[in-house]
C-alpha cells in the first residue's frame, strides 16, 4: 500500500472509537495548511528528470489543532491515548491498527497524575528519540505551549537527549513539574492538551507554525541571517537503518566538490541550527539527519537521495515549507520490500550522482 494512503489509514478512526473531537472539552483550530506545490527548480536544465520522485508533488491540506481533553489514559508503550477504556486511534502515529484495537486499561499498570495549574500536554510520539520526529511534530508543538502565556506541564520520555533538552532551555520549557513516562505504564489525566502535530498529519503539510518555530530556534541559537555559502553532505556512516555499502566512496567524490562531510548527532542543537544555517547546498540521503534542513535560510539548495524501497516525500515538504530549493533522484537499493529500515542490496551509482551534484552546484548563485 503507498505511503500516503496508508497513513491516511492510520489516522482514520476505526468503526465504534471515539475521536479527538467526540471527547474534547474545546477544540482551537491552530492553523490551515493549505496545497502546495513542491519548491520548484528549473527542470529543463537538468537530464533525466523523471529520477525525481517528488517532481511534481503537492503537499497535504492539512487543519491542526488543539484539543482539550478530560479524564484521559494514556499507555506509554504505544503512545496512544484511550477514553473510557477505548483507544482513541487518531493518537496512535503508525502504530499497528490491531495493536490499537486491543489496547486496554491496566489497572496495575496506571499512575494517576496530579492536577496542575496550567497546560499539561503530550508532546511526543513513540519515536520521540528520533531526531526527524522531534523536528517535525514535538519543536512545532512546543513553539505553540511556550506562547499559550500559562504554566506548562509536558508529558515526556524516561530518558531525553541532551539537545531535547537543549531544545527546551531555548523555548524557556525546562520545569521540574514535566512528568517522564516509565516504560510499560499506562498515565491517567483530569487534564491534558493534544496538539496534532504529535500524530505525524503534517509530515506531508507545509505549516506556517512550523515555520515560525524553527525560525524562533535559529534566533535563540544565535544564526547568521544570510547562509555562508558551504555546500554540506550529512553523511549516515554507521547508521542501523537503510546502510549503503559504497556510501564512503560517494562522500570522497563530494569533499572533492567542495563538500563537508558532517555527523549532525556528534553537534549540539544550537550548533546543528548555525551550521545549517550557513549552508547554500545541502544533500543526504533520507533519514532523520536531513531534518537539519529545517534550520536552513530560504533558497539553499537540498538534494536529496531517495532509497527505492522507501519513496517518503517528507522532505520535499519540509524543503516547501522553508522556502528551499528542492531536488531528489531514487537509487535503487535491491530491497524486496518497501520499509524504512531495509539496507541498500547494492551499491550506489557513485559516478551518476556526481554528475547530478556538478549539475545542481552550476545552478547556486554566486556568492
Amino acid at each position: 500500500m503507498p505511503l500516503l494512503s496508508r497513513l491516511r489509514r492510520l489516522f482514520s478512526p476505526s468503526a465504534g472509537s471515539s475521536g479527538l473531537a467526540e471527547i474534547a472539552r474545546s477544540v482551537t483550530v491552530l492553523e490551515a495548511c493549505p496545497s502546495r506545490r513542491v519548491s520548484p527548480l528549473c527542470v529543463a536544465d537538468l537530464p533525466h528528470p523523471e529520477r525525481n520522485p517528488f517532481r511534481n508533488w503537492e503537499s497535504m491540506p492539512v487543519t491542526v489543532r488543539q484539543y482539550a481533553l478530560r479524564n484521559v489514559v494514556l499507555d506509554q508503550p504505544l503512545m496512544t491515548l484511550l477514553h473510557a477504556g477505548v483507544p482513541v486511534p487518531e493518537t496512535a502515529y503508525v502504530q499497528d491498527p490491531e495493536a490499537v484495537r486491543n489496547l486496554r486499561l491496566r489497572p496495575e499498570d496506571v499512575i494517576r497524575c496530579a492536577p496542575f495549574k496550567g497546560i499539561t500536554a503530550s508532546c511526543v510520539d513513540h519515536w520521540a528519540s528520533n531526531f526527524y520526529h522531534w523536528v517535525a511534530h514535538t519543536i512545532p508543538t512546543l513553539h505553540v505551549l511556550s506562547q499559550a502565556g500559562r504554566p506548562v506541564r509536558l508529558v515526556l520520555p524516561e530518558h531525553i537527549h541532551p539537545w531535547q533538552v537543549e531544545t527546551l532551555e531555548l523555548f524557556g520549557l525546562t520545569s521540574d513539574a514535566h512528568i517522564r513516562l516509565q516504560q510499560g505504564r499506562q498515565y491517567a489525566f483530569k487534564a491534558l492538551d493534544y496538539i496534532t502535530f504529535v500524530n505525524g498529519s503534517t509530515d506531508f503539510a507545509v505549516s506556517d507554525l512550523s515555520r515560525a518555530a524553527y525560525a524562533r530556534l535559529r534566533e535563540a541559537a544565535g544564526a547568521a541571517t544570510k547562509p555562508a555559502g558551504r555546500r554540506l553532505y550529512i553523511e549516515r556512516g554507521s547508521s542501523a537503518n537503510r546502510h549503503v555499502p559504497n556510501e564512503a566512496e560517494l562522500a570522497d567524490g563530494l569533499e572533492k566538490l567542495g563538500f563537508e562531510r558532517i555527523h549532525p548527532e556528534t553537534l549540539s542543537l544550537s550548533e546543528q541550527i548555525r551550521l545549517f544555517s550557513d549552508a547554500a547546498m545541502v544533500m543526504g540521503m533520507l533519514g532523520a539527519g536531513m531534518a537539519n534542513i529545517a534550520w536552513c535560510q530560504p533558497g539553499t539548495l537540498v538534494y536529496e537521495l531517495v532509497p527505492s524501497h522507501h519513496i517518503n516525500p517528507c522532505f520535499a515538504a519540509m524543503a516547501t515549507q522553508g522556502g528551499l530549493t528542492y531536488w531528489a533522484d531514487v537509487f535503487e537499493t535491491g530491497a524486496a520490500q518497501e520499509n524504512h529500515t531495509d539496507n541498500a542490496a547494492i551499491p550506489l551509482p557513485v559516478k551518476d550522482i556526481l554528475d547530478r551534484v556538478r549539475e545542481l552546484v552550476a545552478l547556486l548563485p554566486d556568492v
